[in-house]
């Protein structure tokens, strides 16, 4: 693995009407809704971690623990800064936050599990059964 703690990623995204809390029906503003910001941050852990795992391994996300502190419009942009915190064995800790253009609008931790895919899958699949 060619990841280590204090990596970390910048993403941003616009706040559009079909990312509000209106359309997600989060809420019934149009604001950036709080479902939409916990997918920035998955996103966000996923594209920081895309080059770093060796083949056939993957990650998912078992935990999100994010205050939304602040509303933002339509029409704002929403920035996540995601920090790899902490690697112990398969799990993984993350520190985020999330801000608009007047300052914070999200700050939290969001934990993911290394996990081989093949595996996981034929796991998973087996609901089905």
């Amino acid at each position: 693995m060619k990841m280590k703690v204090g990596d970390s990623i910048v993403l941003s995204e616009k706040v559009i009407h079909e990312n509000t809390a209106e359309t997600w029906g989060s809420g019934s503003l149009p604001v950036y809704a709080t479902p939409a910001m916990m997918l920035l941050v998955e996103k966000a852990a996923v594209a920081l971690l895309s080059d770093k795992l060796e083949e056939g391994l993957t990650t998912v996300g078992t935990k999100l623990n994010i205050s939304h502190v602040s509303a933002t419009p339509i029409g704002g942009t929403i920035t996540c800064r995601c920090t790899l915190t902490e690697i112990d064995r398969k799990r993984l800790e993350f520190h985020v936050e999330i801000t608009d253009e007047k300052g914070r609008v999200g700050i939290g931790a969001h934990e993911r599990f290394i996990v081989q895919t093949e595996p996981f899958m034929e796991k998973t699949n087996h609901k089905l059964d």
